[in-house]
C-alpha cells in the first residue's frame, strides 16, 4: 500500500484533526477536531463572562500545544500506518496504538492522548481519569481565578493562571502514565482532596482574612474606583498589592522566629532532662 506523505500529513496538521483523518485514523481526527473546537467555544466563553477580549490570547498558548501534538502524533502514525500495511512501521506518539480500523475507541493509548489533550482546560483531565473532586477543585480555581482578575482587572496576579494550567496538565499525565488504568468494576484512581482546599479547611483563620481582603478588593473596585482619577487608583492599586506583599512577608519572618525559638526551647528541655538524669546515676 502506498505510504502516507509526513509532508502532507504536517500541513494538513494546521487544522488539528484534519492530519489523522488523512492517515487514516478517524477516532483520532474526532477527539482533536472536538477538542480545538471545545478550545475556542470554551475561551468566547470566558471572554463573554469577564467581559475581556484579552482571554482570546489564551489561544495563543493553547493552539500552538495542540498542533504541536497533533502535528508529531499524525506525522509519527504515517510510519505506524505503513508498518500496519506490510511496511517497516515505527511506534506513534503514544504506545500500543491499536489498527485504524479497530473499533475499540478506549485503548489504553487514546486514554493517555484524551488525557493530556483534556488537560489543557485544567480539570478536565482529572474528571475523565475518574477524580471528579480533584478535577472540578482544579477547574473552579482557575476559572474562578481568571474571572475574578479580569473582574477586578488585577492583571498582577496573571502569573496564578500558568501556573495551575501546568500543575493540571503534568499531574494527569503522570497519573494516567504511572497506575494501570482502572478496570469496569473499579476506580484505580485515588481521588484524593485537592491540597490548596485541604489547607483552607486546615487554616480556617487564613481563610477568613483571605476572603476579607478579597471583599475589600472587590468593595474598592467596585464602588471607590469609579470616584477617582486614574492616578489616584494607580497608586492606590499599587499600595495595596505592596501592602499585601509586606505583610505575607512580615508574617513568614514573625512564624519563623517562634519556630527558631520553639526547637530551642525543645532542645533545651532534653539537654536538662539528660543531664539529671546524669545526675541521678
Amino acid at each position: 500500500m502506498k505510504k502516507k506523505s509526513k509532508f502532507v500529513a504536517f500541513i494538513l496538521s494546521f487544522l488539528p484533526g484534519l492530519s489523522h483523518l488523512y492517515v487514516g485514523y478517524k477516532e483520532r481526527a474526532i477527539i482533536f477536531f472536538v477538542l480545538f473546537m471545545g478550545a475556542i467555544f470554551s475561551v468566547t466563553g470566558l471572554s463573554a463572562i469577564a467581559n475581556d477580549s484579552n482571554y482570546f490570547l489564551l489561544l495563543l498558548l493553547i493552539y500552538p500545544l495542540l498542533w504541536f501534538i497533533s502535528m508529531v502524533d499524525a506525522v509519527s502514525l504515517t510510519d505506524r500506518y505503513f508498518g500496519e500495511q506490510g511496511g517497516n512501521g515505527e511506534e506513534g506518539l503514544f504506545n500500543g496504538i491499536n489498527h485504524p480500523d479497530d473499533p475499540s475507541w478506549f485503548n489504553l493509548s487514546n486514554k493517555k492522548l484524551i488525557t493530556v489533550v483534556l488537560s489543557m482546560v485544567p480539570g478536565a483531565g482529572h474528571m475523565y481519569l475518574g477524580l471528579q473532586n480533584r478535577g472540578l477543585a482544579l477547574m473552579t480555581l482557575f476559572f474562578f481565578s481568571a474571572f475574578l482578575m479580569g473582574w477586578l482587572r488585577m492583571s498582577v496576579f496573571i502569573f496564578v493562571l500558568p501556573v495551575i494550567w501546568f500543575y493540571s496538565l503534568f499531574d494527569a499525565y503522570h497519573r494516567v502514565e504511572n497506575s494501570p488504568w482502572p478496570k469496569e468494576n473499579g476506580s484505580g484512581f485515588e481521588d484524593r482532596e485537592f491540597p490548596l482546599f485541604s489547607w483552607f479547611s486546615e487554616h480556617p483563620q487564613w481563610t477568613g482574612w483571605a476572603l476579607i481582603i478579597l471583599g475589600c478588593l472587590v468593595a474598592f473596585e467596585r464602588i471607590i474606583s469609579p470616584l477617582l482619577t486614574w492616578e489616584v487608583k494607580n497608586y492606590l492599586q499599587t499600595g495595596i498589592v505592596a501592602l499585601i506583599l509586606i505583610g505575607g512577608g512580615i508574617k513568614l519572618l514573625l512564624g519563623s522566629r517562634q519556630n527558631e525559638s520553639e526547637i530551642g526551647k525543645s532542645s533545651a528541655g532534653i539537654e536538662s532532662n539528660e543531664n539529671g538524669d546524669l545526675k541521678e546515676e
